[in-house]
C-alpha cells in the first residue's frame, strides 16, 4: 500500500512538472495607453513563438480610424483587408521571439475607448494551431476645436480601408501585357500559402527567375490598370511587372 501511494505521489508529481514545463506562446502589442486623435504613433507587435517554425499568420483587427502601416515586418508579408490587417510568414525568423515595428494613424474624428484584438496562426507537430492576442484596449483623446464650432459638422462615418478587391483580372491572348507581382520565395509554396496572400489562386502564374519563385496576378493591357489592381489588393510590396512577346522584360520606368 505504501508503494503504491509513492507511484501516485511519482506520477502526480512528474504530471505537474510537464504542465510547468510547457512553453507558453503569446504575443505582446506595445502601444501607449492614451493616443491624440490626428497624430501617428508607432507600436511595436512582439511574437513569443520559442521554437515553432515554418509557415505562420498573425491577424489584428483594428478599430475603425485607426490605420496600420509597415515600418519592419521582419520577413513577413503585410495585407490589409477593411479593417484587418494580416501578417504572412512562409518561414518564421529562427529566433524565439520575432518582432514587428508598424506605424498607425489615428483619424483626426474619432475619440473614446477602442481595441485591437486578434489571433496568431501556425503549425506545430503538423497540426494548425491558434492563439488569441487578446484585447489590447486604449483612450483616443479628442480636443480639436472643431467639435464644439457649430459650424462645422462632425463626420458621421469614418474613412474605411480599401474593400478587398472583388474584380478578377482577366487572361488576356496578346502578347504584351502587365501583372502584378505579389511575392517571390525562395521555396516553392503551396495554394493554400499562396490563398492567404490573394484567394483568387487561379489567377496567381508562379515563375521561377534568378534563383527565386516569383508569383504575379494578371493580366492587364496598360500600367494603369495593373497600377489601380495592385492598390486594391492591400498587399504590400506588390509592384507591377512587364511582359513583352509572353516574356517578362525589366523596365526601369514604372513607378509603383
Amino acid at each position: 500500500m505504501r508503494l503504491i501511494k509513492i507511484y501516485i505521489c511519482f506520477f502526480l508529481l512528474l504530471s505537474g512538472l510537464k504542465a510547468w514545463a510547457q512553453i507558453d506562446y503569446y504575443v505582446d502589442i506595445i502601444i501607449p495607453p492614451k493616443l491624440q486623435a490626428g497624430t501617428d504613433y508607432s507600436i511595436d507587435i512582439i511574437i513569443h513563438k520559442e521554437n515553432i517554425s515554418g509557415f505562420a499568420k498573425l491577424e489584428l483587427y483594428m478599430p475603425v480610424g485607426i490605420d496600420l502601416y509597415p515600418i519592419e515586418s521582419s520577413g513577413a508579408t503585410l495585407i490589409k483587408q477593411n479593417q484587418m490587417a494580416k501578417y504572412i510568414w512562409l518561414e518564421l525568423p529562427s529566433s524565439k521571439e520575432v518582432k514587428v515595428n508598424a506605424n498607425i494613424k489615428v483619424d483626426y474624428r474619432i475619440s473614446g475607448y477602442k481595441e485591437i484584438y486578434g489571433n496568431f496562426y501556425f503549425i506545430q507537430d503538423k497540426n494548425k494551431s491558434k492563439i488569441s492576442v487578446g484585447i489590447i484596449p486604449f483612450q483616443v483623446i479628442n480636443d480639436f476645436k472643431w467639435k464644439n464650432d457649430g459650424n462645422q459638422k462632425q463626420a458621421t462615418e469614418y474613412p474605411k480601408s480599401e474593400e478587398v478587391n472583388k474584380i478578377k483580372p482577366t487572361i488576356l491572348n496578346q502578347p504584351n501585357f502587365y501583372r502584378i507581382q505579389i511575392a517571390a520565395f525562395k521555396k516553392k509554396i503551396s495554394k493554400y500559402q499562396l490563398s492567404e496572400i490573394y484567394p483568387e489562386v487561379e489567377f496567381i502564374k508562379e515563375e521561377f527567375i534568378d534563383g527565386l519563385y516569383k508569383y504575379t496576378i494578371g493580366d492587364f493591357k496598360t500600367i494603369d490598370e495593373a497600377k489601380e489592381f495592385k492598390n486594391k489588393t492591400g498587399i504590400y510590396g506588390a509592384f507591377v511587372v512587364s511582359y513583352e512577346n509572353f516574356k517578362r522584360v525589366t523596365i526601369q520606368n514604372i513607378s509603383n
